[in-house]
């Protein structure tokens, strides 16, 4: 079974070695990476080089948001199975033994999401393991995306990401799987260690309120009440992280974390 790879990276080069390590580790046998980067001015490509089969399919161009770099990687894909790593992010060990076993013993399913670990990379820094869930949708994105694995004939299927959203393309992928009844199986084993913030690290998501919207996922009074909360959390991290620093902010972080029912 191919596996295809994709990492969207602009600017990395003091992550994308440790993602880029995860990956070759793993010792897979039929294995794709695609380095879809962004036109980085720093020495990711120097990095990139350090690994043969990453540098075969690194293209640099630029791009319209990280969106269109998964956009663009996918449509170079040749394996079966599709999987997106971030330049920071990295895979647990025997991920892709595990995954393919599950998409050869089950071909009718298209799409399989697992766990993640995030962390912060501070002294101290907060950390908590993320479940994947479809039965929260409604309320945001409760599906890890980088834990998940699609067979390419899905995104044939449904599509790719939409790029009107900068954040979250994702959140209105995933629905529209579920809409077009693409089988999808949920695992409770990590796969995948990430940094915390990046783009989807925000507790508000103007993107998160229109995709909810366009799905009709909630009444208009509740996405007032669920937009209102988000935003309220969001101004109170900024103005903790402004006058108190990173730590307060890594606390106030595992509090939220550790309330989210789907973890």
């Amino acid at each position: 079974m191919k596996i295809t790879v994709i990492i969207p990276t602009f600017n990395s080069a003091q992550t994308i070695d440790d993602t880029l390590r995860s990956i070759v580790s793993q010792q897979w046998p039929d294995l794709e990476i695609i380095v879809q980067d962004g036109g980085s001015r720093d020495d990711t490509k120097v990095i990139v080089e350090k690994y043969p089969i990453a540098l075969s399919g690194w293209q640099s161009e630029p791009d319209h948001g990280l969106y269109d770099a998964m956009n663009k990687g996918i449509s170079r894909a040749t394996g079966e199975i599709v999987a997106i790593l971030n330049s920071d992010d990295v895979w647990m060990p025997n991920t892709l033994e595990l995954v393919a076993w599950v998409f050869s013993r089950n071909p009718d399913i298209g799409v399989v999401s697992g766990s993640i670990e995030v962390w912060e990379d501070l002294p101290g820094g907060a950390n908590v393991v993320l479940r994947s869930s479809l039965l929260h949708l409604h309320r945001g994105m409760t599906v890890q995306h980088p834990a998940t694995f699609v067979r390419r004939s899905v995104y044939e299927r449904v599509g790719l990401f939409n790029t009107r959203y900068r954040i979250g393309a994702d959140y209105d992928f995933v629905l529209r799987c579920l809409k077009a009844n693409i089988p999808w199986m949920i695992l409770a084993d990590i796969l995948v260690r990430m940094r915390a913030g990046g783009k989807g690290g925000s507790t508000f998501s103007r993107d998160d309120w229109r995709i909810r919207r366009s799905h009709k996922l909630s009444s208009p009074a509740t996405e007032i009440i669920t937009c209102a909360t988000g935003f309220a959390r969001h101004v109170a991290r900024q103005l903790l992280a402004r006058v108190f620093g990173k730590k307060i902010l890594s606390i106030f972080r595992r509090r939220l974390w550790h309330k989210r029912i789907y973890r």
